[in-house]
């Protein structure tokens, strides 16, 4: 039986080769070197009102000072770094450094419910029964009462906000009604005629008087001509200044003519 063997020169190609790999395999491997142990640092925490105290910690973000030292933090708490007296803001908060200050505002959020009083408030509106700037209280009104949701906000223990989240009303309230007597001045354009003197023709002067025919007041209004100025029921019911000012109104749209027996006087 005979065997092949390789050559000399392949043979000792191979064995170089395996102890080329081998070599490497078994060299210094710096990815596995375990890392430097970061050094402790020095940094002041302060909870609240309490007083700072020094903690020695590892941890980069004030966050994680502040678990090294077992301070816990709620949502609503706010976490500042303090370097140097200054507050650290951003990016630049990284990495903290020896010497710092981690301060935790306490920030409570309170939820309550209270009753308030919904004012009254006022109505007012003229009217022509009166005397001018004569008033009348029709109604006095009443306060309505409701019930408000109230979130109250502190930090550290002091109260710094307090928000109304929610209204129901419980009981409506009632306005005060008051009735003021109109005021009515002159029609621009009209003041320089003589008014009286119209007023005594047509109706001896007399804001009551209704003829026969149905025409009203100082100036004898009928029911169309007076609503068309303005005026509310029938001339006579109205004051002597309201009867002037609807007159003058009238005047300055028709001129003398719904005057034709007495108009030549203004």
């Amino acid at each position: 039986m005979r065997f092949r063997t390789a050559p000399l020169s392949r043979t000792v190609a191979l064995a170089a080769a395996a102890a080329t790999a081998a070599s490497l395999s078994v060299g210094p491997s710096y990815a596995a070197e375990p890392a430097a142990p970061r050094a402790a640092q020095q940094v002041q925490v302060k909870d609240g009102l309490q007083a700072r105290r020094t903690v020695a910690s590892t941890a980069t973000r004030p966050v994680g000072v502040l678990r090294a030292a077992g301070v816990k933090v709620t949502p609503h708490d706010r976490v500042r770094l303090i370097r140097d007296g200054r507050v650290v803001r951003g990016k630049a908060k990284l990495p903290v450094r020896s010497g710092d200050v981690v301060r935790v505002i306490r920030v409570s959020r309170e939820v309550g419910t209270r009753r308030v009083s919904i004012d009254k408030g006022r109505v007012v509106r003229t009217s022509s029964e009166l005397k001018p700037g004569k008033r009348r209280v029709v109604s006095r009104g009443r306060d309505g009462i409701g019930k408000v949701r109230v979130v109250r906000w502190s930090r550290n223990g002091r109260p710094v906000d307090t928000e109304v989240v929610a209204r129901r009303v419980l009981k409506a309230p009632a306005p005060r009604r008051v009735v003021v007597g109109a005021r009515f001045g002159t029609v621009p354009g009209t003041g320089h005629l003589n008014w009286r003197a119209l007023a005594d023709c047509e109706s001896s002067g007399n804001p009551r008087a209704v003829s026969p025919a149905g025409y009203a007041g100082l100036y004898q209004f009928d029911r169309g001509t007076w609503h068309s100025v303005g005026g509310s029921g029938t001339a006579d019911q109205a004051s002597s200044a309201e009867q002037t000012h609807r007159a003058q109104l009238l005047y300055r749209e028709r001129g003398r003519s719904p005057w034709p027996n007495c108009g030549r006087l203004l």
